[in-house]
């Protein structure tokens, strides 16, 4: 892996490593479906203006289709799921369940891709995703007394596979059409998306319960939409141009250990057996990596 590549893949990992706080500050703001679809269409915005300003253009036809049909998994599925489960569950079983992904892409690209693991990467998944359990350990089990601990742990199940498929749509179609604009392709799956989830949130939870005039809320809203969408799923699909389906999810399980070190430069000082937890992680994306996927 070249450092251009590198720097592409660690983008979304530090980005999406303050993904969970951020998540679980906005949404004591709001309602589920509400947050995910404020959270969303600022992304979207960004996206479209980024387009524009590079001269990535819009799909059409039916590359249009398929940004709205992968938009529903990885923004729709994904991110509203993903706030469920934080809300229900806790931001610790929400983080290790929803980094199964890399378990159903594993079995979904050999499905769809036809892409073929080695031992060592196989057990670099399973190595890594032990690591992630370590490190959110002392979280596991504990929700935030918000709702049901079983569906919000269902749900973050869903994310996990929502993100996998619409990963696995992408660099399908990434695959046929090779000059595919992908800032385009994003904004468009980030649009259609937030209209999909405001239709949802507003049908069936209503505005009501959203606490508008909240900083809180709104300087979640911006990190996410910013940094931990706008810029994370630029650098993403441009990494995934370059990688197979597998191993580029993998580098997932580095996420959790992202938010360790951001809650080691805050003070909070990790116990051992989430540092155990980290160094896991590290190994287990390496393996994958040195394991090669055809």
């Amino acid at each position: 892996m070249g450092a251009g590549t590198a720097a592409l893949v660690a983008t979304p990992i530090l980005l999406w490593g303050t993904a969970y706080v951020a998540t679980d500050v906005g949404a004591r703001h709001s309602s589920d479906l509400v947050f995910s679809a404020v959270r969303t269409a600022p992304a979207g915005l960004l996206l479209l203006a980024v387009a524009a300003l590079a001269g990535s253009r819009l799909p059409r036809g039916r590359e249009l289709w398929w940004a709205f049909s992968s938009g529903l998994l990885i923004v729709v599925v994904f991110v509203a799921t993903l706030t469920a489960g934080v809300s229900l569950a806790g931001a610790g079983n929400a983080a290790v369940l929803t980094n199964t992904a890399p378990f159903f892409v594993l079995v979904f690209a050999r499905i769809v891709l036809g892409e073929r693991v080695s031992p060592l990467a196989a057990a670099g998944v399973a190595v890594g995703f032990a690591g992630v359990v370590l490190m959110v350990w002392p979280q596991l089990g504990v929700g935030d007394g918000r709702g049901d601990l079983a569906l919000g742990v269902a749900l973050s199940l869903v994310s996990a596979a929502g993100w996998a498929a619409g990963t696995l749509v992408v660099k399908w179609l990434l695959e046929r059409r090779p000059g595919l604009e992908m800032i385009g392709f994003a904004a468009a799956q980030y649009l259609t998306g937030a209209v999909v989830l405001a239709a949802l949130g507003l049908g069936l939870e209503g505005a009501g319960a959203t606490e508008w005039s909240s900083g809180e809320l709104w300087a979640s809203v911006a990190w996410l939409a910013a940094g931990v969408s706008a810029v994370a799923m630029i650098a993403f699909y441009a990494a995934l141009r370059r990688l197979s389906a597998t191993r580029i999810t993998a580098t997932l399980f580095l996420v959790p250990a992202v938010a360790v070190l951001v809650e080691l430069a805050r003070g909070n000082v990790p116990e051992s057996v989430v540092l155990a937890g980290m160094a896991l992680a590290v190994v287990g994306v390496a393996a994958v990596n040195r394991g090669g996927v055809a």
